[in-house]
């Protein structure tokens, strides 16, 4: 994936590709109905009254005391059902396995918070550990690797799992779900949303894309797109959230800058090996064919101690 912000800072809506500043644009109780939709275009089925916004740091949701760096950490409020949210802009080893442990944790709080009520009320016979659902939803700007693309449900861009029997897919629990967006399968560019017909397509497109418009696509007309691009237009944004944003925004410009400098170093060290490399092999070879040292370096631009080396 090539690394670069585009306009991201200069466009009149917010880059949402990153972790932090998706946080900071979105993850606020002003955006609960788009924060629904949202759960509701992603999880088929699911019906949402409303959700609250929890502080994870206030969940025992830490690990080595620092806080577990998930986006979003929301919950129904009728059904008690929790939703954990992360994006992921760049490819990492082990992402499937960071949402697995992250997941661990508003279970164990559900079963930490029984066992603190039966402290304080009177005896019973038993334990409930019937647990409360779990969704894991991440919105990864690349692909996941998958044995065939039968692992994809029907659009082709999410993949979805749950724990079910290895022989016959029965499902063992509803308590916990993870939904894989996987934005890099997307395959149209920025200037073609044309080409999107349905609400996820759009959605995805604009989740990518929104950073490098100046107005909402006009065929883009359904109510989740109209809110999306209404919360993220930065002249929305409070004076304290356009702070957070833009600082995290120069934050991830200095690193990209960063990363594109290190591996143009190593391009061209790389390079410089390579043809090192080569002059020797052709040096080794004129050796071998007897010609003379004088004439080897001469050819090769070696050394002469490099040249006498290969002997």
């Amino acid at each position: 994936m090539t690394k670069t912000l585009d306009n991201g800072m200069q466009g009149p809506y917010a880059c949402i590709l990153f972790d932090t500043t998706f946080k900071v644009v979105l993850c606020n109780p002003r955006n609960e109905k788009l924060m629904i939709q949202i759960l509701e275009l992603l999880i088929p089925g699911k019906r949402i009254q409303s959700i609250e916004f929890l502080d994870k740091e206030k969940h025992g949701l830490e690990i080595n005391e620092k806080s577990v760096t998930f986006d979003m950490l929301c919950r129904e409020r009728n059904t008690g059902e929790e939703f954990l949210v992360e994006v992921q802009n760049e490819k990492q080893d082990g992402y499937t396995d960071r949402m697995l442990s992250y997941s661990t944790y508003p279970i164990r709080e559900q079963m930490e918070k029984r066992i603190a009520r039966l402290k304080d009320e009177e005896p019973i016979d038993r334990m409930d550990y019937k647990l409360k659902p779990v969704y894991v939803l991440s919105f990864l700007n690349f692909t996941l690797d998958h044995e065939s693309d039968a692992g994809l449900d029907e659009s082709g861009l999410i993949s979805r799992y749950s724990l079910r029997n290895d022989r016959n897919a029965e499902l063992m629990t509803d308590a916990l779900h993870f939904i894989y967006v996987e934005m890099g399968r997307l395959r149209y560019r920025s200037g073609e949303e044309a080409k999107c017909k349905t609400l996820l397509e759009k959605f995805i497109f604009s989740m990518k894309y929104i950073h490098r418009m100046t107005a909402r696509p006009e065929s883009f007309r359904e109510d989740m797109l109209s809110r999306l691009y209404e919360a993220t237009l930065k002249a929305n944004l409070t004076i304290d959230e356009l702070q957070k944003y833009d600082k995290t925004m120069y934050t991830e410009l200095d690193r990209v800058a960063q990363m594109n400098y290190a591996r143009k170093e190593g391009m061209e060290e790389g390079i410089a090996k390579g043809e090192a490399k080569g002059r020797a092999e052709v040096a080794k070879e004129m050796l071998k064919h007897g010609i003379s040292l004088e004439t080897v370096i001469s050819c090769t631009g070696l050394s002469q101690e490099a040249v006498e080396s290969l002997r």
